[in-house]
This record gives C-alpha cells, sequence and structure tokens, in this order.
C-alpha cells in the first residue's frame, strides 16, 4: 500500500508572502542605520515615518500569510512545514512590532 494522506507542500506564494516581512523589516534596519539617533543617509521623513508605513505593511502582511498558512494546511498528513510558516509570521509580526516602538520612541518622542 501507499502513503495515503494529503501530500501538500506550502505554495510558493505563501512562502513569498512569509518572506515580505523578513525584507520591510531588513529594509527598515538599513534606513533607520541600525535605529541611530541621526540616520545620515535619509532624510527624517524616510526614516521616521516611511519606517513605521513599512512595518505597518509588514504586520499586515505577515497576518495574511498567517491566514493563508492556515487556509492551505491540510486536515490530514504533515502539518509541520505550515506550523512552521505560521510560527514565522507570528515571529515577524512580533518583530515588526518591536521595531515600530523602537521608531516611535526614538524619533518621535526622542528617548534613546
Amino acid at each position: 500500500m501507499g502513503y495515503m494522506g494529503e501530500k501538500t507542500k506550502p505554495s510558493k506564494l505563501l512562502i513569498v508572502v512569509t518572506m515580505i516581512p523578513v525584507l520591510l523589516d531588513g529594509a527598515v534596519w538599513m534606513v533607520t542605520e541600525g535605529f541611530n539617533v541621526k540616520p545620515r543617509f535619509f532624510p527624517p521623513l524616510v526614516y521616521a515615518v516611511g519606517s513605521l508605513v513599512m512595518l505597518v505593511l509588514a504586520v499586515f502582511v505577515s497576518f495574511i500569510g498567517y491566514t493563508m498558512s492556515k487556509d492551505e494546511e491540510p486536515e490530514w498528513g504533515s502539518k509541520l512545514p505550515f506550523k512552521l510558516i505560521q510560527a514565522l509570521n507570528i515571529l515577524w509580526v512580533l518583530v515588526s512590532v518591536m521595531f515600530a516602538l523602537l521608531v516611535v520612541f526614538i524619533y518621535f518622542m526622542r528617548i534613546a
């Protein structure tokens, strides 16, 4: 006999959606130069407001990735890849929120 369970893998779209928040968080890290109080390469509008926009977008995309993973998860068979993707999306939400708090405290409230 053979394996009778569903043999589904995460879709390429789900993997891409899961990686987008990493790119956005990395872009925020680069734009703010590691959350430097006075970044040299970008104007304040970019490193303060633009960073917040990218982080809100990262949280939104992470939520979409988490929801997509829940939808694609098979009823039978291996669920481990989907659980890992769900965990990664939750991690990206937490990292993005932490980065957003840093941006608010460092650039808007001037607490450094």
